[in-house]
C-alpha cells in the first residue's frame, strides 16, 4: 500500500512522497490490524465511494486515510484507525469534498492528522433589514 505524506526516514524535514509500507508498518501507523482492498475495485459502488476518491476522510475521528484501507470487525468494514468506531463505507467522505470546504488543507492529506471541518460562515445580513 502506498501512503503519501509519510516523512522520509533519516531526513531533517518531512518530504512529501509516496512510500511503500509493509503490513507491520501499516499496523503501527493505524494503531492495529488493517486490511486493504484495491481502491479502484469495489463490490458496491457506494463502498469506498467507487473509483473517484484517492483518500477518504472519516466523519467520526476527523482523520484521512487512503481509499481501500479498513479494519474488518465481524462483518463490518470500519475506519482503519484502531481508536475509531466509524464505518469505512458510511462515515467516510471523499477527501476532495473536505478540501473544497477547507481550502487551506493539503491536496494529499497526512495519515493520522486530525482535519476538523470548519463551521460554515454565517450568511451575510441584508442591508434591507
Amino acid at each position: 500500500m502506498n501512503i503519501s505524506n509519510v516523512p522520509k526516514r533519516n531526513a531533517g524535514a518531512a518530504v512529501q512522497r509516496e512510500v511503500q509500507l509493509g503490513q507491520g508498518e501499516l499496523e503501527k501507523l493505524f494503531g492495529g490490524p488493517v486490511s486493504t482492498s484495491p481502491s479502484r475495485i469495489a463490490n458496491s459502488p457506494r463502498l469506498f465511494h467507487g473509483k473517484f476518491a484517492d483518500h477518504l476522510w472519516c466523519g467520526c475521528c476527523k482523520r484521512a486515510f487512503p481509499n481501500g484501507m479498513y479494519r474488518q470487525v465481524g462483518e463490518f468494514r470500519k475506519c482503519p484507525y484502531a481508536d475509531c468506531d466509524g464505518h469505512a463505507s458510511v462515515d467516510a467522505m471523499p477527501w476532495e469534498r473536505i478540501k473544497a470546504g477547507n481550502p487551506d488543507y493539503p491536496e494529499t492529506p497526512a495519515v493520522g492528522k486530525h482535519y476538523p471541518m470548519q463551521p460554515p460562515a454565517p450568511p451575510a445580513r441584508s442591508a434591507f433589514f
